[in-house]
């Protein structure tokens, strides 16, 4: 069966960091868990590009758009905006320089873990057994692909990231860290 040989050829995609810093308090907001595996600097709505802004706004006109950061990764200029959706729903779009234009890569929002679907969440645990995420980002990648994110945070504060993609119905576990 294919989604048996997936699931058992996938590997394990694991990032760790020492959270020695950040309060361990369950209490904190599910929003701040993964931060420390990323390098973003926030800045204010209007210091984001006006060409950023607007390919936002026609990727998904019914968000009003509140928030933006803007990271490096691998040499290539990313923002995050981010805002809330028509049924309130908090929604962050990833946009990439791309040449000398921008494209939106990614339109992620946070779920539950009863959220997440069935064939994800088995391989997941297949992986993982016993595992309890702390937060879920459900990553769409505009072509089809969804990226499920899954992040844990230990007592000691270390946070652990798995992901898992889902493309036509079928879940593989990620090795490494998906990237556009």
């Amino acid at each position: 069966m294919r989604k048996s040989a997936i699931i058992a050829s996938s590997a394990l995609f694991v990032i760790s960091c020492s959270q020695s810093d950040k309060s361990t308090d369950n209490t904190e907001d599910a929003a701040e868990i993964g931060s420390s595996l990323a390098d973003k600097s926030e800045l204010d709505i209007s210091d984001l590009p006006p060409e950023v802004l607007a390919v936002a706004q026609e990727a998904r006109p019914d968000i009003n758009f509140t928030e933006a950061e803007k990271e490096l990764r691998n040499g290539v200029t990313y923002y995050d905006v981010g805002g809330i959706d028509e049924s309130g729903a908090e929604i962050e779009l990833d946009i990439m320089q791309d040449g000398d234009g921008w494209r939106v890569v990614e339109i992620q929002r946070d779920i539950s873990f009863d959220e997440t679907p069935d064939i994800v969440r088995a391989v997941l645990l297949e992986r993982v057994p016993g595992v309890s995420p702390d937060r879920i980002i459900e990553s769409d990648q505009t072509d089809g692909v969804i990226i499920y994110e899954f992040f844990t945070r230990s007592e000691a504060g270390n946070e652990t990231k798995y992901e898992v993609k889902l493309e036509n119905g079928e879940a593989e576990f990620l090795e490494e860290e998906w990237s556009h």
